[in-house]
């Protein structure tokens, strides 16, 4: 059997929630990569406590990091949503926040009619935060809080028309949370999910407190990691060939070791932290890394090379379509919260 594989029925991608780590230096640039990958990698908050996109990363902190011109920035970014690469971001709040965990499974599909018709009944399925579409599977993110409820939202993909197979569930595992939410967290939350990318001034007038307080608050729900600007991508129309690339190895002292020839493997790689699925008890360890190159060919064969590694006992590929969110179910969920922490007469 090959060891690598391609859109496996385990993801190779923790969605949502995951970040490359921007931990490079300002002096080292962006070396052989292309720009598009270096800013992309730069847009992410750095390290294992930091999922998704930092929107306080302005183009001028990427420009200087980068040794290239804000404007340029600015630039590029913007030609990504013309291009339909980039669609913003969807604002999460940890899971644990509202009382339970994000689980995914994996649909396959026996052609894409079947997979476009499963969209609808999966947009209207309760839980359901996002959905991830690669090749003949779509990844489905949703919420669940008991046992008696995940299998309920078992029953209820099991009675959608043209799915193939559905994977096991699999939880993602966040760092800790141990911000308590007031009612004022939970309305700027509300706010930012409307518009991500509102200005300051509008932030506090939606939320009715001062620019200096939504600042500071912001600033702590996004430091505590109470939220996540998760990006949403449409991976065909980047300027280049993106993958998410997970290494499982027989050993987690292999780590280090593992993820420095991947970087030699792939020049345009960034290593990435995220949500874990915690299922895989039979892998000893797994390394994550955002991966970049000019064909398809080129990103699977160096990705074999990886799979013959010492201590490499599976290197999976995802290529991810289209990501599309589902708003309504989470947004009931926080009014929802609103409402039971409504002061009372």
């Amino acid at each position: 059997m090959s060891r690598i594989k391609t859109s496996s029925a385990t993801p190779a991608v923790s969605r949502p929630g995951w970040s490359p780590s921007s931990s490079r230096a300002p002096s080292e640039g962006r070396g052989s990569r292309s720009l598009d990958f270096a800013i992309l990698c730069e847009r992410y908050r750095e390290g294992p406590e930091g999922l998704g996109f930092d929107p306080r990363k302005s183009p001028e902190v990427i420009a200087r990091r980068l040794g290239v011109s804000p404007a340029t920035v600015r630039r590029r970014i913007n030609e990504w949503r013309t291009q339909g690469f980039y669609r913003g971001c969807d604002v999460l709040p940890h899971p644990e926040l509202m009382g339970g965990r994000l689980v995914v499974r994996v649909l396959d599909f026996p052609d894409a009619v079947a997979q476009e018709r499963a969209l609808g009944p999966l947009r209207l399925m309760d839980g359901v935060i996002q959905i991830v579409s690669s090749r003949s599977m779509l990844l489905v993110v949703y919420f669940v809080d008991s046992t008696a409820q995940a299998e309920r939202r078992l029953m209820q993909l099991r009675g959608i028309e043209g799915i193939r197979e559905i994977g096991s569930e699999m939880r993602l595992v966040y760092p800790p949370c141990s911000r308590k939410m007031s009612r004022a967290d939970w309305r700027l939350v509300q706010a930012l999910r409307r518009n991500p990318d509102a200005k300051l001034a509008d932030l506090a007038r939606d939320v009715g407190q001062s620019e200096r307080t939504t600042s500071r608050r912001f600033d702590e729900l996004l430091d505590s990691g109470a939220i996540m600007f998760d990006p949403i991508f449409d991976y065909s129309r980047f300027s280049q060939t993106l993958a998410e690339l997970v290494v499982y190895l027989d050993s987690p002292t292999r780590l280090e070791e593992a993820g420095s020839q991947i970087r030699t493997l792939f020049p345009q790689s960034e290593h990435a932290w995220g949500a874990s699925p915690s299922d895989l008890e039979d892998q000893a360890g797994s390394v994550q890394f955002l991966v970049c190159a000019r064909t398809v060919a080129e990103l699977e064969d160096r990705a074999a090379r990886v799979a013959h590694l010492p201590g490499v006992e599976q290197a999976m590929l995802w290529y991810g379509r289209a990501i599309v969110p589902v708003q309504g179910w989470l947004n009931e969920r926080i009014e929802g919260i609103l409402k039971a922490d409504a002061p009372r007469n």
